[in-house]
């Protein structure tokens, strides 16, 4: 049997990591596009059929996240993507011994959780032996939970809208900001993976799972763009650099009757809603 993994796992250095990256991405077949990638690291439910597809993408997933902390890593943290990898490993490569993982925890008991909220709270930091993968990774998910809905809230410029007496979520406001035509977006603004995002983020908050570190990877590279963006807004007179280059607007008055016309149209003329008094955006 060959033990490509068992010899990163146990014995960790630079050659022996980027025998384990040319290993995966052997395996791992003919290079898929990132959209397939991506469409495949988002989803909740496969089918036994798809099981192949399942494991090529979470291999070159892996791969690409592997790549992108190569020179800045901890050995703490390529453990557990090992621990994480190896079951698609062995669907695709049967040869390959992951005999020594034992067991990959993807759940915490509520009392580890509350700890580490209390000690967020009133010390600004948790355990020591908390700073991991296992305690962390799901924290970061709530952070990107909350990005994306405050860069959401703060586009249309709502605090919160009720209807028929329940708040309207996240899922409805993202739909009205796809639909804009008041809004210029950056061409790189993917809704399509801004909406993969957010119902994986949703499925992951409410079960309280763990997620693959390199689906988590994949999820701040598909918001990036919009929420972080790096490039300026150009024209031919102006060029802008900003928090919120991703989004221009030229008409605020504009895009507030849009707005509120496409939540009565999705939702109900009986909305409420309650507006900021400033817009995440550049005019």
């Amino acid at each position: 049997m060959t033990t490509h993994l068992k010899s990163a796992y146990q014995n960790l250095s630079q050659e022996n990591l980027e025998a384990l990256i040319n290993y995966l991405k052997n395996i791992g077949g003919t290079t898929l596009a990132v959209s397939c990638r991506r469409q495949n690291a988002f989803r909740t439910q496969w089918t036994k059929r798809e099981l192949n597809l399942r494991s090529k993408c979470h291999i070159q997933n892996a791969v690409e996240y592997l790549q992108s902390i190569e020179n800045r890593y901890s050995e703490y943290q390529i453990k557990v993507v090992i621990a994480d990898i190896a079951k698609y490993v062995s669907a695709l490569d049967k040869n390959e011994d992951i005999s020594f993982i034992i067991l990959s925890p993807n759940t915490l008991p509520s009392a580890i959780h509350f700890d580490t909220a209390k000690r967020l709270f009133y010390s600004h930091q948790i355990r020591e032996q908390n700073q991991n993968n296992y305690n962390t990774d799901l924290i970061a998910i709530y952070a990107l939970r909350l990005a994306l809905e405050n860069r959401i809230r703060g586009l249309l410029g709502i605090d919160y809208a009720i209807n028929k007496g329940k708040n309207v979520g996240l899922s409805s406001f993202i739909k009205v900001c796809i639909g804009l035509k008041s809004v210029k977006y950056s061409d790189a603004v993917n809704w399509t993976e801004i909406e993969w995002v957010n119902k994986w983020i949703n499925h992951h908050l409410h079960r309280n799972i763990r997620p693959y570190p390199w689906i988590i990877h994949q999820a701040i590279e598909s918001l990036k763009s919009f929420i972080d963006p790096k490039e300026p807004f150009v024209t031919e007179s102006r060029k802008t650099y900003s928090f919120y280059s991703a989004t221009y607007v030229q008409s605020e008055e504009e895009l507030q009757k849009e707005i509120d016309s496409a939540l009565k149209k999705l939702l109900s003329s009986e909305i409420k809603i309650v507006w900021l008094s400033e817009r995440e955006i550049i005019k």
